[in-house]
């Protein structure tokens, strides 16, 4: 049985190029936050979380509130309309402030729907690789499975831009608030200085 031609590159140096790069790209969000990547209502969901370089404490969403946790002080919980609890006590915020808030709450839940999206689209990109590893190598056109993959790929880094994007919102509104709040002060350094773009520049390697 004659075997169709691979241009010289062998079949185990295809595939595991080509997972080494869909691995690259479900790995990119998950190496700076874990977001939630499934549709249940259940908002119980750590979306930034202290075990990664990014963040010096966490950020999670539960029962439609935004909860701020860092060692060493009591829990900031921000709502919707933009209130602030500390330690289950209201904090005394003007208008400017409660914007801010609300902005910080926005872009926390937007990373959750965004990681969904970027889980869809990881997902697509491993499905297209393992299809056009087939197909491809069965018709002996190896060089051409990459070219298919890349239209997926594209997708998965367009959606994390999207969540380096919130990243970036929920930034700008904590150096914001940092300094014209004190009450939320021991918060103000979840995202790190550098996180945002070291995010956004990381979708494009």
């Amino acid at each position: 049985m004659s075997h169709p031609a691979t241009s010289g590159q062998p079949i185990g140096t295809t595939g595991h190029a080509l997972m080494k790069s869909t691995l690259a790209l479900g790995l990119l969000t998950a190496c700076l936050f874990i977001a939630a990547c499934s549709g249940k209502s259940d908002n119980d969901v750590i979306v930034i979380d202290g075990s990664t370089n990014m963040a010096n404490g966490h950020i999670r969403l539960n029962n439609d509130h935004v909860v701020l946790r860092v060692d060493g002080s009591p829990d900031a919980t921000i709502s919707e309309n933009g209130d602030l609890l500390i330690d289950q006590q209201s904090v005394s915020i003007n208008d400017t402030q409660r914007q801010l808030l609300k902005s910080y709450y926005q872009n926390a839940y937007a990373i959750r729907t965004d990681g969904i999206a970027t889980g869809k689209a990881g997902a697509a990109v491993g499905a297209q690789a393992l299809k056009s590893v087939a197909t491809r190598l069965a018709s002996g056109d190896p060089d051409k499975i990459q070219q298919d993959v890349d239209a997926k790929a594209k997708l998965v880094k367009e959606a994390a831009r999207k969540i380096c994007q919130d990243v970036s919102g929920i930034q700008a509104a904590q150096n914001q608030l940092t300094p014209q709040l004190p009450a939320f002060k021991p918060y103000g350094n979840i995202i790190g200085a550098g996180d945002a773009k070291d995010c956004m520049n990381g979708t494009n390697d």
